[in-house]
């Protein structure tokens, strides 16, 4: 199988993005990668047909790379649109599309646009928060994040964003304080069990704290059976090695390893949320059945083993809304084809008319779900 690689330089107003479109030498997979300065920021994967034959593949690897940039140029155009918006929802919205895409210098830009326009909107402070975590940029992010959970104090997912941030200026008391508030407001929140242990592993290498310090025998393996038992995304095979290294008092290391379970775990996530709201919140009129059936199967998948997270069945409830959205629209399309072959078609103009009404309100619906 013959070998096809395309590159394309994109430019923004203050950035410059690479995009690389290549076949797999294994013949299962087409790959693009989009590099920023240099850094790999995400990865997109599409599955070949086996056998396909060469002439079909390298047009399949040239009309990819075409979507991909097309993609790109028309995030760069809709965010020299947006930038000056005063509306704070679509400042939110396409500034966290552009994060699930890594490119956080734009989706920055926008959403302290949001919050310089609405200090007291938690949503855009959240997702603020969560890019300046994305680039360590822990005082920063925790000083958004504390804001975060003093207009939300009773949001779990708040309080553990903040003990992250806090765990990343290596304030392990203060973070494990956040960590405690977020299980007290949800007991089945398995992320913050593994936060929680990690607190605890921290502060054994760095001794802020003696009681954490004389507590981290008894508690830190029980946090991560919890966390696992909770999330079993976390039993991992490097996770087992973390344990290991635990065991054998090598807690540098081990520290090391569970960090990296808990940011792959996040790169997953946001790499599937990218799938269906990016297609959503820049070019709905791009979206299609195959994005959101196989963003259903996800996260159907993530529920059966995390059955306990309202954040997955509120995606969940999205996504399926999302699907009926693009349902209904082809039911039009074929309305429009019945009468374009027979325009006297009574029954189709009526239902025409009525399906076209029906889909206002599913835009009405999105909007008020996906904000």
């Amino acid at each position: 199988m013959e070998n096809y690689r395309l590159s394309t330089r994109i430019s923004s107003a203050d950035r410059e993005y690479l995009v690389q479109t290549a076949n797999d030498p294994d013949g299962s997979k087409i790959c693009t990668t989009i590099f920023a300065d240099g850094v790999p920021l995400d990865s997109i994967e599409d599955p070949l047909t086996p056998n396909i034959q060469d002439a079909d593949l390298r047009e399949l690897v040239k009309n990819t790379h075409r979507e991909r940039q097309d993609e790109i140029r028309h995030l760069f155009a809709r965010f020299e649109e947006v930038k000056n918006s005063e509306d704070t929802e679509q400042l939110d919205s396409f500034g966290q599309a552009l994060a699930y895409r890594q490119m956080f210098s734009e989706a920055e830009v926008l959403l302290r646009r949001a919050v310089e326009l609405e200090p007291d909107n938690n949503e855009a402070l959240s997702n603020l928060g969560q890019i300046l975590m994305s680039q360590q940029r822990f005082a920063d992010a925790a000083e958004v994040l504390a804001k975060c959970a003093e207009l939300k104090p009773k949001f779990a997912d708040y309080h553990n964003s903040l003990g992250e941030a806090l765990l990343g200026l290596g304030s392990c008391k203060r973070a494990v304080i956040e960590f405690d508030e977020a299980i007290a407001l949800n007991l089945y929140y398995g992320d913050t069990y593994y936060n929680k242990a990690i607190a605890f592993i921290l502060n054994a290498i760095t001794r802020e704290d003696f009681q954490l310090f004389s507590e981290y025998n008894q508690k830190t393996m029980d946090l991560l059976e919890r966390a696992a038992v909770i999330a079993p995304d976390y039993q991992t095979q490097t996770f087992a090695v973390a344990r290991k290294l635990l065991e054998e008092g090598e807690l540098k290391a081990a520290y090391d390893k569970l960090l990296e379970i808990r940011e792959a775990k996040k790169r997953k996530r946001n790499s599937d949320l990218a799938r269906t709201y990016l297609k959503y919140l820049v070019a709905s009129d791009r979206i299609d059945e195959k994005s959101l059936t196989q963003r259903i199967r996800t996260l159907k998948d993530e529920i059966s083993r995390n059955p306990h997270y309202p954040d997955l069945h509120y995606e969940l409830a999205i996504a399926y809304t999302l699907l009926g959205r693009f349902i209904h629209n082809k039911a039009i399309t074929e309305y429009q084809e019945a009468l374009r072959l027979n325009p006297s078609f009574v029954r189709a103009q009526q239902n025409l008319k009525l399906a076209e009404n029906e889909l206002r309100g599913f835009d009405n619906l999105i909007k008020a779900v996906t904000r």
